[in-house]
């Protein structure tokens, strides 16, 4: 399954919020009406002026000009382990998940992570670990440290991210177990956004996806935090990403936003502790 949506607006169009057919102006022909209609649902789309129909996969590859290998890459980044937790909606899961084993080595951890600047600290502190294949195993724990899950981040491929089987990742929080009471807390994207903020200083937990669920809104609220900064990816995923979360949790906690510099898609990226606490500092509020 391919989050259709999501690899519409990394290429540029803009996609109703919510909606699973919508109609626009075709960009394959001069246009005065919304002659073309894209199913998001099922996957195609279709130009009533005659300019094509098919697949969604056939539309972007025209719009965008990608070749084949990068159209795979771009519907591998979201495809079958979709972390935007879209049907959290619809049915909110269990509150208790199973605890289980941690079935990686903790004894190494892959030596390119360390070429991404994450210290050996950083890594004892959240118990990282080395698959088979080379990638970075983290455990994922509930705020009672009952290890319910593993994050595996792949230095290469598609999806960069890989949980278990079944794993309801809206239901947890990563890195709440590590917070106690704490003035500020940044809420991240993703497991390596939440190690790197920790790293310079500045707790933070993770919603492994750019949606925030019900349960994870209720769960931050659990913890013993002064303010909730939220930063999210700079991309249009992460920005209604955003959206989302400061509409959930702006009636009920301090909340503010973190906006990233011009040129960087999320807190990894910046290398630079200075930077991170400046835009930490000059954070925006809801």
């Amino acid at each position: 399954m391919i989050d259709w949506s999501s690899v519409l607006l990394q290429i540029g169009i803009k996609v109703p919020l919510g909606t699973e057919q919508f109609n626009m102006l075709c960009p394959f022909h001069e246009d005065n009406h919304n002659s073309c209609s894209i199913n998001v649902q099922k996957g195609v789309w279709i130009c009533f002026r005659g300019c094509g129909q098919g697949s969604l996969k056939s539309f972007i590859q025209e719009y965008s000009g990608y070749s084949s290998d990068k159209i795979q890459q771009l519907l591998g980044n979201y495809m079958a382990v979709i972390d935007i937790n879209v049907f959290d909606d619809i049915k909110e899961p269990s509150d208790t998940l199973p605890e289980i084993e941690f079935p990686f080595n903790q004894e190494y951890v892959p030596d390119w992570i360390f070429d991404r600047g994450f210290t050996k600290q950083t890594l004892r502190l959240w118990k990282a670990g080395i698959t088979a294949e080379n990638g970075l195993a983290i455990p994922i724990s509930d705020l009672n440290n009952r290890i319910v899950g593993w994050a595996v981040r792949r230095q290469t491929g598609f999806p960069k991210y890989l949980y278990p089987k079944g794993f309801k990742k809206s239901a947890v929080l990563f890195g709440g177990h590590l917070i106690a009471k704490v003035p500020l807390l940044c809420v991240v994207e993703g497991p390596l956004d939440a190690l790197w903020f920790t790293q310079q200083g500045f707790p933070a937990v993770a919603i492994l996806g750019m949606s925030i669920s019900k349960k994870q809104v209720e769960l931050l609220q659990e913890l013993p935090v002064g303010e909730i900064a939220l930063c999210l990816d700079s991309d249009e995923a992460g920005k209604i990403g955003m959206e989302k979360a400061l509409t959930a949790l702006g009636q009920t906690v301090k909340v503010s936003r973190i906006n990233l510099p011009t040129g960087y898609k999320d807190i990894q990226e910046i290398k630079d502790k200075e930077l991170v606490s400046h835009v930490v500092q000059n954070r925006n509020y809801w």
